[in-house]
């Protein structure tokens, strides 16, 4: 009992103040096709995945004391090489919700630069924007006007898509990862210098993540 005891004293003394777990819905749209067939995907390696739109909606969570929950971000991210190479050199621009305040702002920034280094890679600029988030039934809708748009269908069960051909995993760690279909990703803002539209493709991660 008191080792016990011990154990959870030491775990409260490393916690760092204020410090509080963020949860949230996630997904991620890549130029490219996430479940196909073995051609397709070979082919499509060596020529695209080199874009990706990542989002995040924060159902709950602090950081730092400020209270972020109901705040998106979204992300925009390029390199020049297939996004599942480690070496690939990354860009990226972040959008934050423009309904969060200057300290929600802050935090946001400071927070994903810090959790999210090695998938955003250079962040080229942070933009304020409107990010419209929708999820009814398995229809995910991400829409920021003049920015980005995410129609997402999810597929009827986890297990419809057979695992040997997933060719890849989701750019950063999330639980209950399904892939689903985008009948629409588009990136409209030209800050990293490229835009895109693809859609009707399995291309797409969602599940949930925690900070």
């Amino acid at each position: 009992m008191r080792n016990i005891l011990f154990v959870l004293l030491l775990a409260l003394l490393v916690l760092p103040a204020g410090a509080q777990t963020l949860r949230g819905d996630y997904a991620e749209a890549r130029t490219c096709s996430v479940y196909a067939g073995g051609c397709h995907y070979s082919g499509e390696y060596v020529t695209a995945g080199r874009e990706a739109l990542v989002f995040w909606h924060i159902r709950e969570g602090r950081w730092n004391g400020v209270d972020l929950s109901g705040l998106s971000v979204l992300a925009a991210v390029v390199a020049e090489d297939n996004l599942a190479e480690p070496s690939a050199r990354r860009r990226s621009v972040l959008y934050l919700d423009s309904r969060a305040t200057a300290p929600q702002r802050k935090a946001l920034a400071e927070l994903f630069a810090k959790q999210y280094a090695s998938l955003l890679g250079e962040i080229s600029a942070v933009k304020t924007v409107s990010i419209r988030y929708t999820r009814e039934d398995r229809q995910i809708t991400v829409d920021a006007p003049g920015v980005a748009t995410l129609n997402i269908s999810r597929y009827p069960c986890k297990h419809c898509v057979q695992p040997h051909q997933v060719w890849y995993q989701p750019l950063v760690p999330i639980a209950e990862a399904e892939v689903a279909s985008a009948k629409l990703a588009a990136y409209r803002d030209r800050q990293l210098g490229t835009v895109w539209q693809r859609g009707e493709e399995n291309s797409v991660f969602v599940g949930e993540f925690t900070l």
